[in-house]
């Protein structure tokens, strides 16, 4: 005891003194229905007091959902998202909480319908008076936990006193005249319960006329993303709860559940201790994360709990068996092994419960639903298997095996949400930022070429870490060696299982296996992003490539502002040329739109879109996509640029001379439309022109087939993969970019082009748009295969027939790219909008010297 004290005082006097007032609310709300019980116990028969405790049990499940929608979100956003804001706030989940009683009393009269139909009326009465009574007894438990919310447990104590006499008093005034019996000790609680509960609301403020704009849709969005997992979480607790007490009714008859429940009540003051306790520490919890102290709070607070269940034991041990034949005046007997289990479960539930709270804490909710699964599933197992073959004392052996599951399957995330303290970088006016760049390579463009340059630009204004995929080390380093980057460091992630060839000599796999190596990747990196966030903590995390919407990220669950993108992929093909590619390009777009419907569904994906604080699209539509799935600040900005140095290179690029050759750059897939451009260029039938492929891909031998049979395969040049030097110099000969992309988001080849001088014809869908201007070349309506393909005719043919009109696009282009695509000016005004989504002050930027006027 003299080290509990000393960890208690730990805390400070205002921790413990709101311990004190959280433990005395719960022992007054706990003590009156503890008093009601055993009340019942002595005056009802086993059968009918097992009755009671069927029904109850039953009614647990409404309340348990009810807590999972309502409560425990309200306990986690009340004091961070939505503190200040109490009484309003309150207000919304009050309504929400009379929808939802409506609803759980239809259901609970019907169930005592269907229990007065099967011949129980004792059974059918208490279902009925729980539909009654649940609306007042929800709702107090909801105003109970607000209390914790703004930190006064003193106000759900007082209430909680008022409770007790009035539940107590009606009680013992019943039980001596004989008339207590379960539905009018539910009619009691009613009562009570809206008593307290006016107390409660004028304190918490729900009576007043305040109103927050937004605030119902906002706490609509934040509670069903976080009580979907909880109520599910809690229906697993019930399930865990509840099959003992149903199951008894089978091997041993009603009585069974009476006699485990007038045991339980045994240990039932230190299990609704410690819940008060837990729910005291979420918010703390919640607020010790913000604050750095979450370590040391939960090391004092884990011992306190783990001392108070222990000593709980050992009473349990020494004075159970007469406690039981005091309460219930020997209608009841402990044997010896019921004791050892009851005394263990005070224990068990104490480090269950810190671990619950903790991981909570971290919004978390679905590595406490993962836990409770593993319980239910050793409920619907052992501990059936327990309660078949030794009755009573079965159902508690069980429950000290299940609770030791869930602590076995807390330990790891409780673990690894540990957060770090909060560290300050060297320089004040630098954000550290982790960008996620699963491409990232400075031989590359495309995607390759977006990761490297945005993480090189953003560590001219910011300490960046770039995570990326481990494939790309040799390149990476490669160049760092050759020029260094101040203020960039790379960290790598594979996959473990992958074989050398990728995730050492950085061989590509092919489009299909690529997905899923990049999901996966996107698992496995998330350990690594962890890892790096607790070494030192990052401000910002902004996920960069793939610029994909309907993928999960490595970076988004980190606690810290979340950038999402630029990223694409909403496009989508126009049906008529679908109808047109042939089979295995029909297959991969009915293939790509059922898995972007499914992954839509995902909650991991609609997660990731609520939790970023700013979301950029790359186009319109995928803008759209990013909003329903949840992202609530959503801009369109382009994925891609060139740095200054590029963009001379380009520019110097001499013009082309020779006959005109039209230019394609880019992996030969289906939906990259190759196949249209041959199509159109032979029917433009410029003399003496020229179509250049540069790519390879799984089209490669039928647009070889197709140019042969459309007479052109001696003006028709497929060149195959080239190394970007060799294809700086394809496109230092040719005239003229064809872009015939059905959905191309992003399109880094438009803007090498533009930065060379040379036009662009294509058609005006997806990123193309965005990125070519009408000035700087020529995009042909896509609705329809032949009519795009003439009018992409056409545009070759005039640009083919007037040089000064290439020229004039061409000097149009560059200037484009300059004014608008420049990664240095693109990445700049990003970094600066990094500031927005901190807490940390934007620098104060040097004021200019004053002028000496003499």
């Amino acid at each position: 005891m003299p080290d509990l004290v000393s960890r208690l005082r730990a805390f400070g006097g205002s921790w413990l003194r709101q311990g004190t007032w959280t433990v005395m609310d719960q022992a007054l709300f706990a003590g009156a229905n503890f008093l009601v019980n055993v009340l019942l116990a002595r005056w009802l028969t086993p059968e009918a007091y097992g009755a009671f405790t069927v029904a109850f049990v039953v009614f647990l499940l409404a309340g348990t959902v009810h807590g999972g929608l309502l409560i425990e979100p309200m306990l986690v956003f009340g004091p961070g998202k939505f503190e200040g804001k109490t009484g309003p706030y309150l207000r919304v989940l009050l309504r929400a909480h009379a929808a939802f009683s409506a609803v759980a009393g239809a259901v609970l009269a019907v169930v005592g319908g269907v229990a007065w139909a099967m011949g129980s009326p004792e059974l059918a009465a208490v279902f009925v008076a729980l539909a009654i009574s649940q609306p007042a007894i929800l709702a107090l438990w909801l105003l109970r936990r607000a209390c914790f919310v703004v930190s006064k447990p003193s106000w759900a104590a007082g209430a909680g006193a008022l409770y007790m006499a009035l539940l107590a008093g009606g009680a013992v005034a019943l039980y001596r005249v004989d008339a207590l019996t379960g539905p009018l000790a539910l009619v009691l609680m009613a009562v009570a319960s809206l008593a307290a509960c006016a107390v409660l609301a004028g304190r918490l403020g729900v009576f007043s006329r305040e109103q927050v704009p937004g605030l119902a849709a906002d706490a609509r969005a934040a509670h069903i993303e976080y009580g979907r997992w909880s109520a599910s979480t809690g229906v697993l607790e019930w399930v865990q709860l509840a099959v003992p007490f149903l199951a008894l009714p089978l091997f041993v008859g009603l009585e069974g559940s009476g006699t485990l429940r007038a045991l339980f009540n045994l240990a039932m003051p230190a299990l609704q201790g410690f819940g008060a306790l837990a729910t005291l520490c979420l918010p703390l919890f919640v607020r010790a994360r913000a604050a750095g102290t979450f370590d040391r709070t939960f090391h004092q607070v884990g011992g306190a709990f783990l001392g108070l269940g222990a000593l709980y034991g050992v009473l349990v041990l020494a004075f159970g068996e007469v406690a039981v034949a005091w309460l219930y005046d020997g209608k009841y007997a402990a044997t010896p092994g019921a004791l050892l289990f009851l005394a263990l479960i005070p224990f068990v539930v104490a480090g269950s419960n810190m671990l619950t709270t903790a991981v909570r804490s971290a919004e978390l909710p679905s590595a406490v639903f993962r836990a409770r699964t593993w319980a239910v599933g050793v409920t619907g197992t052992v501990v059936l298997g327990l309660t078949a073959a030794f009755g009573v004392v079965g159902a508690l052996a069980g429950e000290v095996v299940v609770l030791l599951t869930e602590v076995a399957a807390l330990w790891g995330p409780a673990r690894r949400a540990r957060p770090v303290a909060e560290a300050s970088p060297a320089d004040p006016a630098r954000l550290r930022v982790l960008l996620s760049a699963f491409a990232c390579d400075p031989t590359e463009g495309s995607e390759g070429g977006v990761g490297w340059n945005t993480a090189c630009e953003m560590a001219r204004h910011h300490d960046v870490t770039v995570l990326t995929y481990a494939g790309a080390r040799k390149p990476i380093e490669a160049e760092l060696a050759a020029r260094p980057v101040p203020g960039l460091s790379v960290a790598y992630a594979a996959l473990p299982f992958e074989p050398a060839k990728y995730r050492v000599e950085g061989q590509l796999m092919g489009p299909r296996w690529e997905q899923l190596q990049y999901l996966l990747w996107q698992v496995w990196a998330a350990r690594t992003a962890r890892r790096l966030h607790r070494e030192r903590p990052f401000d910002l995390a902004h996920h960069v490539t793939f610029a994909r919407y309907w993928a999960p990220s490595a970076v988004a669950g980190l606690g810290v502002p979340f950038v999402w993108g630029p990223v694409g992929g909403g496009e989508d093909a126009p049906p008529a040329f679908v109808d047109a590619l042939d089979d295995g390009g029909q297959h991969y777009e009915r293939r790509r739109a059922q898995a972007r419907e499914l992954v839509e569904r995902l909650p991991s994906v609609r997660r990731l879109a609520r939790r970023s604080a700013l979301a950029f699209a790359a186009t319109d539509d995928t803008a759209a996509r990013m909003r329903a799935l949840g992202a609530r600040h959503v801009e369109v900005r382009s994925a891609i640029g060139l740095d200054a140095d590029e963009v001379d290179r380009l520019a110097a690029l001499p013009a082309a001379s020779g006959p005109v050759r039209f230019l394609c750059i880019g992996r030969q897939l289906a939906w990259k439309g190759y196949r249209f451009a041959i199509e159109a260029f032979a029917h433009a039938a410029v003399p003496g022109a020229e179509l250049w492929l540069v790519g390879d891909g799984p089209e490669h031998e039928a647009l070889t087939a197709l140019a042969r049979g459309l007479g052109v395969a001696d003006t028709v040049r497929l060149f195959g993969r080239l190394a970007r030097p060799a294809v700086l110099d394809v496109l230092a000969q040719a005239h003229v970019l064809v872009q015939p992309s059905l959905h191309d988001s992003g399109g880094a080849v438009c803007l090498e082009a533009l930065a060379a001088g040379r036009p662009v014809v294509g058609f005006a869908l997806g990123g193309t748009v965005v990125h070519v201007p009408p000035e700087a070349g020529r995009l042909v309506p896509a609705e329809a295969p032949g009519p795009a393909v003439a009018a992409l005719a056409h545009a070759m043919r005039e640009l083919a027939a007037d040089p000064a009109l290439r020229a004039q696009m061409g000097a149009a282009g560059r200037q484009v790219v300059a004014a608008r695509f420049l990664w240095a000016d693109r990445v700049a005004d990003l970094a600066d909008r990094y500031w927005d989504l901190t807490d940390r002050p934007r620098p104060v930027a040097a004021a200019e010297p004053e002028m000496a006027w003499t």
